[in-house]
């Protein structure tokens, strides 16, 4: 069952999030930490449960994937490369853990996404990751999104591979 995340899941959250770190740091993937260990913090995680950004997957009682779905009102990625002018969802910190990967539960989240911004009269979802980081990558792929281009951050490391899905419109 996919809904939001509450205070109460944050300690769960957080530990989902220091697992996928460790595994990003033992390939090389400067994403979540290479220069900036609290990335994403608590305080980030708990920001996206105030703001009911962040859904929890859940089977068994247990927390088995989480993903952060935030409304581009900021237009995150201009100045960075050209994206869409097209109001928008962006997905951001999308964690399965790995023993709880290749049950689809990634894919349901991305699915659910999907169908909240359609609920919202919402044509696009944005994603990016960098470009070391080829689970991401082949998975947004995989899921119809297209990639647009590439971009990098002044004061944070590495090289991000940007990504839109043009959702069927109803």
């Amino acid at each position: 069952m996919i809904t939001l995340a509450t205070k109460d899941d944050l300690i769960q959250v957080e530990m989902i999030m220091k697992s996928i770190k460790e595994e990003m740091r033992k390939e090389g993937n400067p994403q979540w930490g290479s220069t900036d260990e609290d990335y994403p913090s608590v305080a980030k995680l708990l920001d996206d449960i105030e703001k009911e950004k962040m859904l929890k997957f859940v089977e068994d009682g247990q927390i088995k994937g989480v993903v952060s779905l935030a409304r581009d009102t900021a237009r995150e990625y201009d100045g960075l490369l050209e994206n869409s002018l097209e109001d928008s969802f962006i997905i951001h910190r999308l964690a399965v853990p790995q023993e709880y990967r290749k049950q689809k539960i990634a894919t349901q989240l991305i699915q659910y996404a999907e169908v909240h911004a359609k609920n919202h009269q919402v044509n696009v979802l944005k994603s990016s990751t960098e470009v070391s980081n080829d689970k991401m990558n082949n998975f947004l792929l995989r899921h119809g999104f297209v990639h647009k281009g590439y971009y990098t951050y002044e004061d944070y490391p590495g090289t991000y591979c940007y990504y839109e899905k043009e959702i069927e419109r109803s």
